[in-house]
């Protein structure tokens, strides 16, 4: 996760504000593409060279995305991408909780925290929901699994084709705001489905359309804010939010799940108390 936040925030050192907005959603095609070939090759080439070797071909991919970071560099500063800074080559300096600081004293930071917190709250009330309604709806291991693969191809698929296609758009005609509000909104109807109706079918339909909205729409999003802040926030606020922010979400809302099942509430309930949440 640290590795992904630093990634993005040399995105936002190198390119401006509407350039990430043209550029993010389709940059962030690597990302699925490279989830969708990872897979398919481990899944056909595990029985036939071993894992050690597996691990191995994975240290020279790693090494390539080295030396196209060290290209990525060279080319900020020689095409002079961001005035006056040499894209992600000054040593910042300062303290290991400087990030933290700076994101608990700008109210614009503090909104990608909360956002970011309710979102990973979500989530883990979504996982949960559909570990339950799968069980019951589906008895044989075998076919659970197959069931979590097939969501797996139709998120990558779905992600692929909105990043290439859509995303860019969607900041052009709605702006940075209603897009981003585009995942919540989903998530309200998704939710408010699940109360009325925890049904499998809906479950994952569901979990298709967040998972593929949050990589393909709100992500690229969220990564285009951070062209607007200074450059230590880029590199420390950002890191903070993506990493602690993001994991501290999945703590409470794993504590938060377990709290309300031992209140009695059963899926249907929790995804009422979901509704407002993605509202908020």
């Amino acid at each position: 996760m640290f590795v992904v936040s630093v990634f993005w925030a040399f995105m936002a050192a190198v390119f401006g504000t509407e350039q990430g907005k043209r550029l993010f959603g389709f940059i962030g095609v690597g990302g699925t593409l490279g989830a969708i070939l990872g897979g398919t090759l481990t899944a056909a080439l595990a029985a036939v060279v071993g894992q050690a070797n597996l691990l191995l071909a994975s240290v020279a991919l790693i090494e390539l995305g080295v030396w196209c970071v060290y290209a990525l560099g060279r080319l900020a500063r020689e095409r002079r991408l961001e005035p006056g800074e040499h894209a992600g080559e000054e040593v910042l300096g300062g303290g290991a909780l400087a990030g933290v600081s700076r994101a608990l004293r700008s109210p614009y930071l503090l909104g990608i925290c909360l956002y970011m917190l309710l979102f990973t709250i979500g989530s883990t009330f979504l996982y949960f929901q559909q570990a339950e309604i799968v069980e019951r709806g589906i008895v044989d291991r075998d076919a659970r699994t197959a069931f979590f693969a097939r969501i797996d191809v139709l998120v990558n698929v779905l992600t692929v084709v909105v990043q290439a296609g859509l995303t860019g758009r969607l900041l052009k005609w709605l702006g940075i705001g209603l897009t981003l509000a585009l995942l919540p909104a989903v998530s309200v109807a998704g939710f408010l489905g699940l109360a009325l109706l925890p049904a499998l079918g809906l479950v994952a339909v569901f979990q298709v359309l967040r998972r593929a909205g949050n990589f393909a729409v709100a992500r690229p999003t969220r990564e285009v804010l951070f062209t607007a802040v200074p450059r230590e926030d880029k590199y420390k606020a950002k890191s903070f939010i993506d990493t602690f922010v993001y994991r501290a979400g999945d703590q409470v809302g794993a504590w938060s799940y377990a709290l309300l099942g031992g209140l009695g509430l059963g899926v249907a309930g929790i995804a009422w108390v979901a509704v407002p949440l993605s509202a908020l």
